[in-house]
């Protein structure tokens, strides 16, 4: 049988010991009573009797022995294993009201805390992420050790792809009962982004589709500083990207992996090649949608950046994260970075008829984060001015 690769990055998924567990689980169980069994059948059969049988109390072991099967014996069919595969400490007492899902997210944010605190940045594909990285790089922020082209994290995507899978967008069932390949793939996870870190960096990723994940990630990483990037959902919209033809990316595009058309498409290649810009649109509204809901949660940990601020001022955006992160802030210019302003408000070089459309599906999210503020249009052109 052929091994499941991740969507995010291609990389083989891990054969996890806690999936083996789990379908070993009820073998486990019936071999345990069929030992229990043996051993009192035997006990009954063998010619040696602890207490021989012709005493007073000559029944009292084997009455002994009897009962203490039977405890064994219903203690196997009804053990419940909690998180399964968890090798975390647990001898912390939280309350008992807390779930135990709550109480292994808990455990593993305990464990992961050695690193310290991260920086984590999201957005919706195709904001211009990358620029921020390099920003952020700048700043004296370790970004990770296996980044793609676009400076995603390779080994904290794969931890991103599972819990969004597996998952979202209802988080409940995992507070509630916990994830068995959640610890292991976590701790792998943080310590292959870590390697080559050096001594004392504060540390961080970039990924656009960690805002998905966010309620989990939050948990596993409780004093993480999170920033938002929102670029103009026109811009993203004319900017190709994969088709949503996995379970994985359909939640992304629109939060349901059981969808197998939308609008009367469906997720295929081809009707991505046609009809490109409308999933991108609805791709857009989704990521930044949950990614401000997720995000408010936060409080003062969350942080919303502008694309087009980054490009007109990297100075100006510097500084201001200088302040949210506590760093120093850095002196660089708009030429070191290789700012492109030419990339903001790009979607007007195409057709009217091939924005229009797009326009009508992106009108009250573009609204909601005020892309339609008159002097928008101006600003943007402004920016783009070498």
């Amino acid at each position: 049988m052929s091994r499941e690769r991740y969507q995010s990055t291609g990389r083989l998924k891990p054969q996890t010991r806690a999936v083996v567990a789990d379908l070993l689980d009820p073998w486990r169980r019936a071999a345990t009573l069929i030992a229990l069994l043996a051993l009192v059948v035997l006990y009954w059969l063998w010619p040696a009797d602890l207490i021989p049988d012709r005493l007073p109390a000559g029944r009292a072991d084997d009455i002994g022995v009897a009962l203490l099967s039977a405890f064994l014996a219903a203690r196997a069919l009804t053990a419940q294993r909690a998180p399964r595969g968890s090798t975390l400490d647990r001898g912390a007492t939280p309350g008992p009201a807390r779930a135990e899902g709550v109480r292994q997210l808990e455990r593993l944010a305990q464990a992961l805390s050695r690193h310290g605190p991260p920086v984590i940045i999201y957005n919706a594909s195709h904001s211009g992420s990358r620029l921020l990285t390099r920003l952020l790089s700048a700043m004296g922020l370790y970004m990770g050790a296996n980044l793609n082209d676009s400076e995603d994290s390779l080994d904290m995507a794969e931890l991103v792809e599972h819990i969004v899978l597996r998952h979202a967008p209802n988080y409940a069932a995992l507070f509630a009962d916990g994830d068995p390949a959640l610890e292991t793939l976590a701790l792998a996870s943080t310590s292959e982004h870590l390697q080559g870190r050096p001594a004392g960096a504060r540390w961080g990723w970039k990924l656009c589709e960690t805002g998905h994940a966010l309620p989990v990630i939050a948990r596993l990483f409780p004093d993480a500083q999170v920033i938002h990037l929102i670029r103009d959902g026109r811009d993203v919209a004319f900017s190709p990207f994969v088709a949503p033809k996995h379970a994985y990316w359909r939640k992304i595009y629109f939060g349901a992996a059981d969808l197998r058309t939308w609008r009367g498409w469906p997720m295929t290649q081809r009707a991505y090649r046609k009809h490109g810009p409308m999933f991108n649109a609805a791709r857009w509204a989704n990521s930044v949608t949950l990614g401000r809901a997720h995000g408010a949660m936060l409080g003062e940990r969350y942080c919303e950046v502008r694309y087009e601020d980054l490009v007109a001022d990297p100075a100006a955006t510097g500084a201001r994260l200088a302040v949210f992160l506590r760093l120093p802030s850095p002196a660089l210019s708009a030429n070191v970075l290789a700012v492109d302003r030419g990339r903001v408000g790009r979607w007007r070089s195409f057709p009217e008829r091939e924005t229009a459309e797009v326009l009508q599906l992106l009108a009250p999210t573009l609204a909601a984060f005020n892309y339609d503020d008159p002097g928008q249009a101006q600003r943007a052109t402004s920016a783009s001015s070498p």
